[in-house]
């Protein structure tokens, strides 16, 4: 919502924020909410304001009312702040059985975080820490998951829908000593 002008020209937060910024905006809520819905949602914010001059809010309006939510935390994260999104797989421990995994939140902008945790049988389970776990100050996440058949990797957002600024600390690999 910053105008392009407040950046110096040849800064890349110009470039990002002038260019980049809604398409990568866009993507991450139709991974937050889904591809159906999101067309549903944007069909019908075009329909209501086919050759109106809408606001930033008439389209986030006509989002929260038709999906049901209220995502003012998206509204707000992604497009009033510079917050950035990075969440990394923490601590792993193995003790018999089970599994403890540790999720840490290292930016400001919240978001769900979404993991696969991949096995040596080829399965793959589907965990997803809400997104309200971070709009409540959390910064850490654990949880347990069976440890059979063995963990072979624990990854956060496998199909790169949300921006993320540093993936390299979303996979955690088990290299067997």
């Amino acid at each position: 919502m910053r105008h392009g002008d407040l950046y110096p020209y040849d800064s890349p937060a110009y470039s990002i924020a002038s260019y980049d910024k809604m398409a990568t905006n866009m993507v991450a809520l139709r991974g937050l909410v889904g591809d159906r819905r999101f067309r549903e949602a944007y069909r019908e914010y075009g329909k209501r304001w086919l050759n109106k001059h809408p606001a930033p809010w008439d389209f986030w309006n006509t989002f929260n009312e038709v999906l049901g939510q209220n995502l003012n935390w998206f509204w707000r994260t992604w497009w009033f702040e510079t917050w950035t999104l990075d969440h990394a797989v923490g601590e792993v421990k193995i003790a018999g059985d089970s599994t403890s995994i540790t999720i840490d939140d290292l930016g400001l902008a919240p978001m769900p975080a979404r993991i696969a945790v991949r096995r040596a049988d080829g399965s793959t389970q589907r965990l997803e820490i809400p997104v309200t776990t971070w709009l409540f100050g959390e910064k850490t996440w654990t949880f347990k998951v069976r440890s059979q058949p063995g963990i072979t990797s624990i990854e956060i957002d496998p199909e790169r829908l949300f921006p993320d600024m540093n993936r390299e600390n979303n996979v955690w690999r088990n290299v067997p000593r």
